[in-house]
C-alpha cells in the first residue's frame, strides 16, 4: 500500500514578508479607504494589505522569490515537494510578480479586488486593470458593484490627495 501524505491548505499559503520599505509603500495612509470599504470584514482588510505589501513592497521581483524564501522557512513545503526545482515546476507565472488569493465563497472577493485595484491605480503602479469572469452573469454582477464602488464619493474623498486615479472608469 502507498504511503498518502496529507497536506493542509493553511500550510502551504506563501507568507509575505511583512518587512517593507514604508517609503516604497506605505498601506497606513489608506486605512480610511479600507475601513470604508471593507466595514467590519478585518480578513478583507488584512489580505488587501497583504497583497499590496507583495505587489508594490519592492521586496520580491516575482513569485519564484517569495516561493523561495517560502521554502526554507516552511517545512511542510518542503516535505511536499522534492526540492525547490520542483516546487518552481508547481507554480503559475513564476517570473512574473503574480499571486492567486483564495477566499471562500461569498467572503466578499470582489470588494477585495476593487480595493487592490483601486490602491494601484492610486500607487500608479498599474493603469488598467483586466477582470476576467467565469461567466456572462458573474460579469455583469461585478461591472454593476465595481460602477457603483467606483461612483462612491466617500471612497474616493478617502484616497490620498497624492493619489493619480480617483475614480477609475469602469467599462
Amino acid at each position: 500500500m502507498l504511503d498518502r501524505q496529507v497536506f493542509q491548505n493553511k500550510d502551504l499559503v506563501l507568507k509575505v514578508s511583512p518587512n517593507i520599505d514604508p517609503e516604497k509603500f506605505d498601506i497606513n495612509k489608506y486605512e480610511a479607504f479600507l475601513d470604508a470599504l471593507c466595514g467590519e470584514r478585518e480578513y478583507q482588510k488584512e489580505t488587501i494589505r497583504v497583497a499590496l505589501r507583495y505587489l508594490l513592497g519592492g521586496q520580491y521581483n516575482n513569485l519564484k522569490e517569495l516561493a523561495e524564501e517560502n521554502f526554507h522557512q516552511n517545512p511542510v513545503l518542503q516535505e511536499r515537494y522534492d526540492s525547490l526545482k520542483d516546487f518552481y515546476k508547481h507554480l503559475q507565472l513564476p517570473d512574473k510578480l503574480s499571486c492567486t488569493i483564495d477566499l471562500a465563497t461569498a467572503t466578499g472577493k470582489s470588494y477585495v479586488l476593487y480595493g487592490i485595484a483601486r490602491i494601484m491605480l492610486a500607487e500608479e503602479a498599474i493603469d488598467q486593470v483586466l477582470v476576467l469572469c467565469p461567466s456572462n452573469t458573474i460579469e455583469t454582477g461585478l461591472t454593476e458593484k465595481f460602477r457603483s464602488l467606483s461612483a462612491d464619493g466617500t471612497l474616493k474623498d478617502l484616497l490620498p490627495n497624492s493619489a493619480q486615479i480617483l475614480n477609475p472608469r469602469i467599462n
